[in-house]
């Protein structure tokens, strides 16, 4: 269940609000960093110290880059999100809300939410998660496209594997969709792929863990430095 005090209904995507609000946040786009098959490891600690300077300095530690690639896919997620909703059968999705974890430490941006139900105390949703992904390149995407299981995303794009998940575990949905979208193909132009926690209930176990670990190594980290 989503909690509707998580959902920041008026940050939108990309304003100073929406950046603000992930300053210093593990997020669901870059968790891939902390699922190194060893542990954490050294992608994963570079990852959390990058955080604890984003704390210590206000400032975030990568700017966004502008590309032809990143360009496209933001100028059709919205046809993908509407070519979605036609092939689920869904009148409306909610975009682009940051959803913040009750503890403040982590935060999401699925591309849209699909509100199945309200919970009985009405103060939650019953909801899936949605990512929406162009790619430009046409081999890109027909890789993607070939996808069918979780599993199969996982093999092709850990990144997208986990940042889907990650979605899924932030906004307490038992369903999550990656779907990928093309707008030039003349066929199979949309792909679909259904996660399912029931099915992936070891990886968020793992998840979980790293997410725990993450937040100790960070709040040491920081303390630290303060009390320097």
């Amino acid at each position: 269940m989503l909690l509707k005090s998580q959902i920041c209904n008026n940050v939108l995507m990309h304003s100073k609000d929406w950046h603000d609000g992930r300053l210093a946040k593990i997020t669901s786009s870059e968790f891939h960093f902390l699922t190194g098959e060893k542990g954490l490891g050294s992608a994963g600690m570079n990852y959390i110290y990058r955080k604890v300077g984003e704390e210590l300095t206000g400032i975030p530690c990568r700017n966004e880059i502008s590309t032809l690639a990143t360009e496209h896919g933001l100028e059709y997620e919205p046809e993908n999100l509407r070519e979605f909703g036609k092939k689920m059968g869904i009148d409306f999705l909610v975009t682009q809300r940051l959803i913040l974890d009750p503890n403040g430490r982590v935060g999401s941006t699925p591309d849209a939410i699909w509100v199945l139900k309200e919970s009985v105390d009405e103060n939650s949703y019953n909801v899936a998660t949605v990512e929406a992904k162009c790619p430009s390149s046409y081999d890109a995407f027909i890789r993607l496209w070939n996808c069918v299981t979780p599993a199969d995303v996982k093999a092709e794009s850990r990144p997208y594997f986990f940042q889907v998940l990650h979605q899924m575990k932030v906004c307490g949905a038992l369903t999550g969709y990656l779907s990928v979208y093309n707008p030039f193909f003349k066929a199979g132009k949309l792909k679909v792929i259904e996660f399912k926690m029931i099915d992936l209930v070891p990886e968020f176990k793992m998840m979980e863990q790293r997410t725990q670990e993450a937040i100790q190594i960070f709040t040491a980290q920081r303390d630290k430095m303060i009390a320097s």
